[in-house]
């Protein structure tokens, strides 16, 4: 690999002409050369490049573009036909799945198929945070070529796979992106090697998405961890920043299911991490299992355990509320947050997964129990079901439905992706230890908190409160921590992990046309809120890092935890000029890095 780094390295420098100031570092280490300065790449510059790369180099251009150049035209009826579509969002790199991670200030390319102005011009489509360029790689060649360039003319790196990042790290104003989507190769290792140790493993490129991760698992009768999305890059941030997922409570998170990460670090290296590995590359597998995406290099494949197919009960419940204003809407809620409290244990034990949502809107949820006994999945779901018959006069519509599937994508099928794409959306997050599962009064102080969050959210009197749209989002809560905490692999994973039962997530979302109507700093300020009962009585703990609050003030401990010292000393070990630096990272200084200005800019 190192003469290939060389080679690449190599063919730039060869076929571009430096000027002598911005190959010394230009703007220094953080901050960046941008579009309108001298320092920016010409014509000439990002040809070359191109023919480095094979003719991979994509001059990004955003999704909904074809909509304001021709709004009747096919591109844009294509563009409207997937605009909500995960998959379709993917597939792109002028697109994220959720639009506030598009736009920087008032700067953005998006339109409103749910909430449409009639007759309203769409403004002008900029890039907003999207980058200039993306290298849609093929290879680790590729990967070092991107690195070598961008540090050539002090471009920032951004890295994106599907763009599910509820942060907006996989992306970057002014950024090159090194798109790893289309690393699609998937391979099946009876034999998965490392030293003495011999187990089944899946390998894949980092583009695998969840859906195509699955389908190969199965048709090879295995079984792997994963998110709870298909659409989400398997292979790429998931496991980076944790990795929770439906069969946590059987084999953990994702991350301590990863046998070996092929990744190319701020050198131009590629370099083979596993548990064979010494020194600080030991240090560095150790770190990029739960560290965070973006932070450490370039992952262009991953290998994973491979597990048995087992049958699974999947029990699924919900209730819709006749009207949410009435006030045993808020009856309603704490009692349904109080019996799958109490249950909890229960279910942990039987290393089931499980899922609950509720609003004044609706309740609902789901377990998944790992064999196929349907009368103790009924049985422990009992407590659910005499809340939903006890209210049933007060629902419009509710159902109970529990079953036996032979393999987990047999149940899975039968889940529907609630998840909404082609919105904005911000989360607030928190993971609840078991002590507060203890007793009575303990788990009345956190039905209280976790309640109290969800009017945070949503004020009473506030204009949210008033919009269906927004106050109807419901609170998840996901019980998805590891069962057998004893015997986890060592990782970064957030420690607060081994000591939980809950990640309780408050969400807010808004169409463009929503935003337009000046909503978005009150809705940031109060999703930022949203949590704040619960980081209340749950001190030194922490949140998943994937799905976490931007705005998240402790951020080193909430992320990390007591991780974050020996992680930025791995940090600075391998990456000492921040050329990977993601918002809120390992390593991550405030206002220190130049690319960031759209954190800091409001919606206007």
């Amino acid at each position: 690999m190192v003469a290939g780094a060389a080679f690449a390295a190599a063919a730039v420098l060869a076929l571009v002409a430096v000027p002598d100031a911005v190959a010394a570092g230009g703007n220094g280490p953080h901050t960046y050369c941008r579009p309108t300065q001298s320092c920016w790449p010409g014509s000439i510059a990002w040809s070359a490049f191109n023919r480095t790369v094979g003719g991979r180099l994509i001059q990004v251009v955003p999704l909904a573009k074809p909509c304001y150049d021709d709004p009747s035209g096919e591109a844009c009826q294509s563009v409207q036909a997937g605009y909500y579509d995960p998959a379709f969002r993917s597939k792109t790199p002028g697109a994220s799945e959720y639009l506030n991670w598009e736009t920087c200030g008032s700067q953005n390319c998006q339109i409103d198929l749910v909430a449409p102005s009639s007759g309203a011009p769409l403004g002008n489509c900029s890039l907003g945070r999207l980058s200039v360029y993306a290298v849609n790689v093929s290879s680790t060649l590729d990967v070092t070529a991107a690195i070598f360039f961008a540090r050539l003319f002090n471009i920032k790196i951004a890295i994106k796979n599907t763009g599910h990042d509820l942060s907006g790290r996989s992306h970057a104003p002014d950024s090159l992106t090194i798109w790893t989507h289309n690393l699609k190769e998937m391979k099946y290792e009876p034999n998965f090697t490392v030293g003495q140790t011999s187990s089944p493993a899946f390998r894949f490129g980092a583009g695998i998405q969840t859906f195509e991760a699955t389908a190969f698992a199965n048709a090879n009768n295995k079984s792997i961890v994963q998110g709870d999305c298909p659409t989400v890059g398997i292979a790429g941030g998931w496991w980076a920043g944790g990795g929770k997922g439906p069969f946590g409570p059987i084999y953990g998170l994702g991350a301590e299911n990863v046998l070996e990460v092929t990744i190319v670090t701020a050198d131009g290296l590629a370099r083979t991490l596993n548990d064979a590995s010494t020194g600080s590359e030991a240090d560095l597998f150790w770190a990029v299992r739960g560290g965070g995406g973006g932070t450490w290099g370039v992952v262009t494949e991953v290998v994973f355990k491979a597990h048995p197919i087992q049958p699974f009960v999947l029990a699924l419940f919900s209730a819709t509320l006749t009207n949410h204003s009435d006030p045993i809407a808020n009856t309603i809620m704490k009692e349904f947050l109080t019996v799958v409290a109490q249950n909890q244990p229960k279910v942990t034990a039987l290393s089931a997964f499980g899922t609950y949502t509720f609003s004044p809107y609706s309740i609902g949820g789901r377990y998944l129990f790992p064999g196929s006994d349907v009368g103790l999945a009924t049985k422990t779901a009992q407590p659910i079901m005499d809340i939903i018959a006890k209210y049933n006069t007060s629902f419009a519509a509710s159902s109970v439905n529990i079953n036996a599937y032979p393999s987990f994508v047999a149940a899975s099928a039968n889940i529907p992706d609630g998840n909404p794409y082609g919105f904005n959306a911000l989360v607030s997050t928190r993971l609840v230890p078991k002590s507060l599962f203890a007793n009575d009064s303990s788990i009345a102080t956190l039905v209280d908190a976790i309640i109290k969050g969800y009017y945070l959210n949503n004020p009473p009197d506030s204009p949210q409160a008033g919009i269906d749209l927004i106050a109807s989002i419901a609170v998840t809560i996901d019980a998805s921590g590891p069962t057998d905490v004893k015997n986890r692999p060592a990782t970064a994973v957030h420690p607060a992990w081994s000591d939980s039962y809950w990640h309780v997530i408050y969400a807010t979302g808004w169409t463009k046309n929503l935003a337009d109507l000046g909503l978005v700093p009150l809705l940031e300020a109060s999703i930022s809120s949203a949590a704040e009962p619960l980081r209340a009585i749950t001190p030194g703990g922490g949140t998943y890092l994937n799905e976490a609050d931007p705005n998240e003030a402790d951020w080193q401990g909430a992320f990390f935890g007591s991780n974050y010292p020996r992680l930025l000393e791995i940090k600075n070990k391998w990456d000492p000029n921040g050329v990977f630096t993601v918002w809120k990272g390992v390593g991550w200084v405030e206002k220190q890095d130049s690319s960031e200005y759209c954190y800091y800019e409001q919606w206007v």
